[in-house]
């Protein structure tokens, strides 16, 4: 949830872009889990024993989560649209928490909610958060 900040990810892109380099933001999602182990990989055969305090949403989102994720979104996007032009594409990994490959990764039975639509394949605040930070077609 913070990590890379706004800041780091906007450094980046102008790096790049100095260099000339159009940047494509691929396989994004957000992570509103407690970290597993210390690997900020994406090492799928990764295995974490069970333990609740991984898994501390398991009964849903709550509100306040649902907002710092939100917010999250809001300033990953805004940091991308700051370089229209530069960065040519943003793909998610996955549409809807229900599908996300963060479920039952690294520990299993663990219910993640890191895209934009939830279980129900509605939007999430997080999806209204990026629509609001998006550019206006004119």
């Amino acid at each position: 949830m913070d990590w890379p900040t706004p800041e780091q990810i906007d450094a980046t892109i102008n790096d790049f872009a100095s260099l000339g380099v159009k940047v494509m933001f691929t396989e994004l999602d957000v992570d509103v889990l407690p970290p597993a182990t210390g690997n900020r990989g994406a090492d799928v055969s990764m295995n974490v024993a069970s333990d609740p305090k991984l898994n501390p949403y398991a009964n849903g989102l709550p509100d306040a989560m649902q907002q710092a994720l939100a917010k999250r979104y809001a300033d990953l996007f805004g940091t991308y649209t700051k370089h229209c032009g530069t960065v040519t594409r943003v793909t998610l990994w996955g549409v809807t928490d229900a599908n996300s490959w963060k479920n039952n990764w690294p520990v299993r039975g663990r219910t993640n909610y890191p895209l934009l639509f939830g279980r129900d394949d509605q939007p999430k605040p997080a999806f209204n958060a990026v629509i609001a930070v998006a550019p206006k077609q004119q």
